[in-house]
């Protein structure tokens, strides 16, 4: 074959070859980008600095989760309803023509009293008598189940909250449920007799 015959075969060739490399070229892209489709590569978030603002996207925009959404066991549920109850105690009482007082333990008692729904409790205080924050119970929400009851106690010896303390308790709940029931439980005694009586809670505004 002469060289000019093997000049023109490979003119030839090259001009079927470049046809064929575009399509290869193509397909090559339709693939990865469906491959970035199928794996969800499209949803990741690119920096900015890294975007150019000339290049056309290929593929569309995919929402981007949040991670919370997506791990098992750590998206929270909304919970719309709740209520701030005050639930007046006393930490001593009046006793006796000469005015003495007498310490007396008390307990915060809340209960649910609904059959089906849970409730979470998101915040107990205690609060002295001038409105000051003496204690708070909670380190974390702490759910109460249906028909389910929680108690926080205030010693005898303690005698930080003066003559006229109480507990705010704040709760949440998904859904409707039946008002939750606060009660505050006093118990004494003096000589031989014993002192007991409870105090009801009383809304005072919704859950913060």
């Amino acid at each position: 074959m002469s060289r000019l015959s093997r000049l023109s075969r490979l003119s030839r060739l090259s001009r079927l070859s470049r046809p064929m490399a575009a399509r290869a070229r193509g397909i090559a892209l339709r693939m990865a980008a469906c491959l970035a489709l199928c794996c969800g590569l499209a949803a990741l978030p690119v920096p900015t600095q890294y975007r150019a603002a000339s290049a056309p996207s290929l593929l569309p925009a995919l929402p981007v989760l949040s991670v919370l959404s997506v791990l098992p066991g750590e998206a929270r549920a909304e919970m719309p309803v709740g209520q701030t109850i005050y639930v007046p105690v006393y930490s001593s009482v009046v006793y006796g023509n000469r005015g003495r007082t007498l310490n007396i333990t008390t307990m915060l008692s809340v209960r649910n009293t609904d059959q089906r729904l849970p409730i979470t409790l998101m915040e107990v205080r205690y609060v002295d008598e001038h409105g000051k924050t003496v204690r708070s119970y909670l380190e974390e929400p702490r759910q109460l189940p249906p028909l389910g009851s929680a108690q926080f106690v205030v010693e005898e010896s303690d005698t930080l909250g003066g003559s006229g303390p109480a507990f705010i308790v704040v709760w949440r709940a998904a859904a409707q449920v039946s008002q939750p029931l606060a009660q505050g439980v006093m118990i004494g005694t003096v000589s031989s007799q014993g002192i007991s009586f409870i105090t009801e809670g009383r809304v005072i505004g919704g859950a913060k």
